[in-house]
């Protein structure tokens, strides 16, 4: 039988990166938390001075202010009623119909059918690295 300390010593290797990656999946979580904080007090700035853009000096780059409006799709319980609207008379179709549209949320988790939602998010846009040619 083999000697398990070199096998030992790789889990313990791999459960200390296992915790460390959780630990830092944990930190970058409260990090976009208060970045995402801030970003409101941003976008709220920007719309009160009527600013799409800032131009961040020393070559930083640009933070953008954007409105996206998506049309929502609809939830499932729009969907099935539609369903069994339309095929009423084929109980079988009806049954293969919503067996395939089990991936579409449920209930309350997104807008009704047709609603349309605008978000504003912030951008930031950094500059493109100087190439450097050494010829």
């Amino acid at each position: 039988m083999e000697d398990p300390s070199p096998v030992r010593e790789i889990l313990r290797s791999w459960i200390a990166l296992d915790d460390e990656l959780r630990a830092l999946a944990t930190q970058a979580k409260d990090l976009r938390a208060r970045k995402q904080a801030l970003s409101a007090q941003v976008m709220e700035f920007m719309r009160g001075q009527n600013l799409d853009q800032f131009v961040l000096e020393g070559g930083g780059g640009t933070i953008a202010r954007q409105q996206r409006t998506t049309r929502a799709r609809p939830n499932k319980a729009v969907v099935r009623t539609q369903i069994a609207m339309l095929l009423a008379d084929d109980p079988q179709r009806m049954a293969e119909v919503l067996r395939t549209m089990e991936g579409l949320p449920g209930p309350g988790e997104e807008p009704d059918a047709g609603s349309v939602v605008t978000r504003e998010l912030l951008t930031r846009r950094l500059p493109r690295a100087q190439q450097i040619s050494l010829q």
